[in-house]
C-alpha cells in the first residue's frame, strides 16, 4: 500500500508543479484521499476538500460528488459525525440523480458507520441492508465483506450477539475468499477483532483474547494504527475483566496515544471510559474522575449518545466511590435518560416504518417476477425476504432486551433501597417479640395474688402489643416475599443463559401478579415432574408475564387460570389456560404481529405477544394458542428439554 501511495504523491506532486486543475488532477487527489483516509484522515480532508472545490469550478459533477464523500468519510474517522452525515446525504442525493449505483451503496456504507456511532441502530441497519443488497448484486466481494462487518458490528451494539458473532463469521469467510491483497488482510483482520469483542461480551475471555492477539499481530505488522488501537483496547477491557488491571491502564493507555495520534476523537473517548472504569475498580475515584469527565466531554463535542451515557453510568458510579452522592445521582439520571434516548419506544417504531418499506419494495419485485417470469429476480425477491426477517426478529429482540434492561435495573434499585430497612425492621420485631415475652415471664414470677386484680389491665395492654407485633412480622414478611419474587422475575446478580426450574419463575411471577388476581380469579396449578432447562430465565418470565397479564385481563368478572406443566418426547409444555373472553380467529390471523392491539378485549400489550413470539423462537419452541370466543384461552409453550 505505501508504494501506492508513493506512487499517488508523485504522480500529484507533477501536476501541481505544472499548475494543471483539470480533471485528472481531481481523480488522482481524490484516490490519494480515498487511500490514506483510515490512518490520515485529516489529510485526507484536506485533499478531498481541494478536489471539491476544483469540481465545482470546472463544473465536473462526478468528481464533486466523490469528493464530497471523501469528506464526509474523513469527517467520520475523526469523529465530526455532524459534518461527517451533512456531506454524505448530500453525496447520496448526486449519485442517485446522476443513476449511480456503486458510488451510492458506498455511500450508504458510510451513512451506516455514522448512525451506528450515533446510536441511531434502526437507520443504520436500513443503510446497512440496502447497501449489501446492492454489492451482492454488483458482485463487490470486496464490498459486501466489508459491509457484513458493519451489520456484526451492529447486531453486536444493541445486544444480539448469536446475530453478531454469525455476521462477522459471515465477513470472515467472504474476506477469506478474496483473492491475496492488503484490504483481504486488514479486514480479515477487523472480522477476527469483532469476533474476539463478542466472545469477550460473553465471557469467554481466553477465547477473546487468542482473537484479539491474532489481529493486533496483524494490524502491527502491515502499520494499521486504528487497527491496532482498537486490538490494544479490547486486550485492555479483556486484563480488566480478568482482574489484572496494571495491564489493563498499560494497554488503554498505549490504544489512548494511537488514537490522539490520529485524530480519532469518538476511540478517544472509548479508551477513556474504560480507562475511568480501571480506576474505580483500583479504588482511584479522582484518577477516574479526570479521565471520565475528558470522555464526556469529547462524546458531547462529537454528539455520540452511546458514549454519553456510558461517561455519565461511570461518573455517577466514580462519585459514588468518592462519596459525593448528589453528583453520583446528577450522572445516574443522565445515563438513563440518555440510554432510553438511544433504545427506546422511538426506535421500535422506526424499525416498523423501515419494514413497511421494505415490504412495499417486496411488493414491487413479486409484482416484476409475475410480469417476467425472471427466476434470476425471484432470488433476489427471496433475499429481500429473509431481510425483512432480520428486521422483524431485530425489533423484537431490541424491544425486549430493554424491557428487561430497564426491569433489571429498577429492580436491583428496589431491592438494595429495601432490603436494609427491612433487615431494621424484621430485627426491632424479633427484639419487641422477646422483650415481651420477658415481660410476660417477669409478671408470673413478681406478681404476688393481691397484685393480679390490678395487673390486669396491664396484661390486656400486652396481649395488644404482641398481637401487634406479629402483625408487623406478617407484613414485613410479605414484603420480603415481593422483593425476592421481583429479584426471581428479573434475575437480578444471575448470568443471563442458565439452568434452571421453570416453576420457581412462573411462582415469582404470580406473587407479582397477586394483587391484580386478587378476589377476582383463582389459580390452579397443576405442575408436573419436569426437568431444568437452559434458557434465558429472565426472558422466559417476561414470556409469562404477558401470557397471564393478558389472561387476567381478559377475564370480565370472577374467573379461574390453569397453569399445567408437563414433559413430551423431550419437549416441556406450558400450558396457561383462562376462561375470559376468547379470541376471534380474525385476531388470531394477526395475533403474534407487532403492534397488534384489540381495544377493550383480551390483548392490549402492543409488541407483548410479539416479543414473546421472538423469545420462545429464540429458544427453539414454540407457541400454540387455542381459543373460543366467548370461552377463554388456552397458549401452550413448547421448549426443547436438551
Amino acid at each position: 500500500m505505501s508504494d501506492k501511495i508513493n506512487e499517488l504523491e508523485k504522480k500529484l506532486q507533477g501536476l501541481i508543479d505544472s499548475g494543471d486543475e483539470s480533471a485528472l488532477r481531481i481523480d488522482l487527489q481524490n484516490r490519494l484521499a480515498e487511500n490514506i483516509v483510515i490512518n490520515q484522515p485529516k489529510r485526507a480532508l484536506e485533499l478531498s476538500s481541494q478536489s471539491n472545490e476544483l469540481s465545482e469550478k470546472n463544473s465536473y459533477d462526478e468528481g464533486y460528488a466523490y469528493s464530497l464523500a471523501l469528506m464526509g468519510f474523513s469527517c467520520y474517522m475523526m469523529s465530526d459525525h455532524e459534518s461527517a452525515m451533512t456531506k454524505l446525504i448530500k453525496a447520496k442525493s448526486l449519485v442517485e440523480e446522476a443513476g449511480k449505483i456503486i458510488p451510492r451503496a458506498r455511500i450508504l456504507q458510510l451513512l451506516a458507520a455514522v448512525q451506528l456511532s450515533l446510536g441511531n441502530y434502526d437507520q443504520a441497519l436500513e443503510y446497512a441492508f440496502s447497501a449489501l443488497r446492492t454489492f451482492r448484486e454488483t458482485d463487490d466481494r470486496l464490498s459486501e465483506a466489508w459491509m457484513l462487518h458493519g451489520i456484526g458490528n451492529a447486531y453486536h451494539d444493541f445486544g444480539d450477539y448469536e446475530r453478531s458473532l454469525e455476521y462477522y463469521t459471515k465477513s470472515l469467510d467472504a474476506f477469506e475468499g478474496l483473492e491475496e491483497s492488503l484490504r483481504k488482510i486488514l479486514g480479515a483482520a477487523r472480522a477476527l477483532n469483532g469476533l474476539g469483542s463478542v466472545y469477550q461480551t460473553l465471557g469467554q475471555y481466553d477465547k477473546a483474547r487468542e482473537y484479539h492477539l491474532k489481529c493486533l499481530d496483524i494490524f502491527k505488522k502491515n502499520g494499521n494504527k486504528i487497527g491496532e488501537a482498537r486490538a490494544l483496547n479490547d486486550l485492555g477491557v479483556n486484563c480488566q475483566e480478568k482482574g489484572h488491571f496494571d495491564h489493563a491502564i498499560d494497554y488503554h493507555t498505549k490504544s489512548l496515544k494511537l488514537r490522539r495520534e490520529v485524530g480519532n476523537r469518538q476511540a478517544q473517548s472509548t479508551s477513556l471510559i474504560n480507562l475511568g472504569k480501571v480506576y474505580i475498580k483500583q479504588n482511584i475515584p479522582d484518577d477516574a474522575l479526570t479521565v471520565l469527565n475528558q470522555a464526556l466531554d469529547i462524546a458531547g463535542q462529537i454528539k455520540a449518545k452511546p458514549r454519553i451515557y456510558q461517561s455519565h453510568e461511570a461518573l455517577a458510579e466514580a462519585y459514588e466511590l468518592r462519596g459525593d452522592l448528589v453528583r453520583a445521582l446528577e450522572h445516574h439520571k443522565q445515563f438513563h435518560r440518555i440510554r432510553d434516548e438511544v433504545i427506546g419506544e422511538e426506535s421500535g417504531s422506526r424499525i416498523k416504518n423501515i419494514q413497511i418499506g421494505f415490504e412495499i419494495e417486496k411488493a414491487e419485485h413479486e409484482a416484476e417476477i409475475e410480469r417476467l417470469k425472471n427466476a434470476e429476480l425471484a432470488e433476489k425477491n427471496g433475499q429481500l425476504e429473509d431481510l425483512l426477517a432480520d428486521l422483524k426478529t431485530t425489533q423484537g429482540q431490541l424491544v425486549q432486551a430493554e424491557k428487561m434492561a430497564s426491569l433489571g435495573a429498577l429492580v436491583a434499585g428496589v431491592v438494595h433501597e429495601l432490603n436494609n430497612p427491612l433487615g431494621a425492621i424484621n430485627s426491632a420485631a424479633d427484639v419487641s417479640r422477646r422483650c415481651i415475652n420477658n415481660i410476660i415471664e417477669a409478671f408470673k414470677v413478681l406478681l404476688v395474688p393481691d397484685d393480679m386484680n390490678q395487673a390486669e389491665s396491664l396484661r390486656r395492654f400486652l396481649s395488644i402489643l404482641e398481637e401487634s407485633n406479629q402483625t408487623t412480622i406478617t407484613a414485613s414478611g410479605r414484603i420480603t416475599k415481593i422483593v425476592n419474587s421481583l429479584k426471581s422475575f428479573a434475575r437480578v446478580d444471575e448470568a443471563s443463559y442458565q439452568k434452571t426450574d421453570i416453576h420457581l419463575g412462573l411462582e415469582s411471577v404470580l406473587v407479582l401478579l397477586e394483587s391484580s388476581f386478587r378476589e377476582k380469579i383463582e389459580v390452579f396449578r397443576e405442575f408436573g415432574d419436569i426437568p431444568q432447562i437452559a434458557c434465558y430465565p429472565g426472558e422466559l418470565n417476561q414470556v409469562f408475564m404477558n401470557l397471564l397479564t393478558n389472561a387476567a385481563q381478559a377475564i370480565k368478572g370472577k374467573g379461574t387460570i390453569t397453569i399445567e406443566t408437563s414433559t413430551d418426547n423431550g419437549h416441556l409444555r406450558i400450558r396457561i389456560a383462562d376462561t375470559g373472553t376468547g379470541i376471534t380467529p380474525q385476531q388470531m390471523v394477526h395475533l403474534f404481529e407487532p403492534g397488534f392491539t384489540r381495544g377493550e378485549s383480551r390483548i392490549k400489550a402492543g409488541l407483548g405477544l410479539f416479543a414473546s413470539y421472538n423469545i420462545i423462537q429464540k429458544h427453539q419452541g414454540r407457541i400454540e394458542v387455542d381459543s373460543q370466543p366467548g370461552k377463554g384461552s388456552t397458549f401452550t409453550i413448547v421448549l426443547p428439554t436438551q
